[in-house]
């Protein structure tokens, strides 16, 4: 998958591929910087197309300054007459950690408003998955992760994989879109922020298209699947 500078090429060549028939799309929002893009650009070429969008902000209760993020998500919504749904969930810390209980959560409240979720996976988002499941020793096939689309064109849709975070902050900039910053995106005990502020740069380092590169190891495997799908 080649870096792509234009968001809305972006995403108006993930819409062509995956939904020629009217679509109504959930977009899973929270204030952050990918999520006013998505919100700021998606729907616009959707609306185009003949898709119809909602937009779903989540409060999981772990931080006190998650509903005014989700004030800023609403804001936005509101000035593209997009309708928005702000849902509290509650979050236990089950078998699997308070996360993945989170993430579960989550998607059930999304998925309660249809059956396609959109969500603001990029770029940088599919290089350091793929180098988390490395460093986790999973097999090969675990290297099939984010999708564009999940089975059979319901479920979870990525539109902006092809976008990097540098693109979506200058988009947003250039429009003067205000976004929140979580402060668990500094925190490096988490791995994706150790990844992402310390491993990844001093690969980059030796291979400036590093992150391009464990882009395309996943893609060459999805690709793979689909061709060979008894494999």
């Amino acid at each position: 998958m080649q870096q792509q500078r234009n968001i809305i090429k972006a995403i108006t060549s993930s819409l062509q591929r995956n939904y020629q028939s009217p679509t109504t799309f959930t977009l899973a929002v929270s204030g952050g910087a990918d999520s006013q893009c998505l919100l700021l650009s998606f729907p616009r070429v959707a609306k185009e197309m003949g898709h119809t969008c909602i937009a779903v902000g989540i409060d999981h209760g772990f931080r006190k300054e998650a509903d005014l993020e989700l004030d800023l998500a609403e804001s936005l919504a509101n000035k593209s007459n997009i309708p928005f749904h702000r849902i509290k969930v509650k979050v236990i810390d089950g078998p699997d950690g308070k996360q993945a209980h989170a993430r579960d959560a989550r998607y059930n409240a999304l998925f309660s408003f249809g059956n396609t979720v959109v969500t603001a996976h990029h770029f940088d988002d599919y290089a350091e998955t793929v180098m988390i499941r490395l460093i986790r020793g999973h097999n090969i096939g675990s290297l099939k992760v984010l999708p564009e689309v999940s089975k059979n064109g319901t479920g979870v849709f990525r539109p902006m994989l092809s976008v990097t975070r540098e693109r979506i902050i200058t988009h947003l900039n250039r429009w003067g879109i205000k976004y929140a910053n979580d402060p668990s995106n500094d925190n490096t005990d988490y791995l994706r922020v150790k990844i992402r502020k310390e491993i990844m740069p001093m690969f980059e380092v030796l291979n400036p298209k590093f992150k391009e590169r464990l882009v395309n190891l996943s893609e060459e495997l999805h690709y793979e699947q689909a061709q060979f799908p008894s494999k």
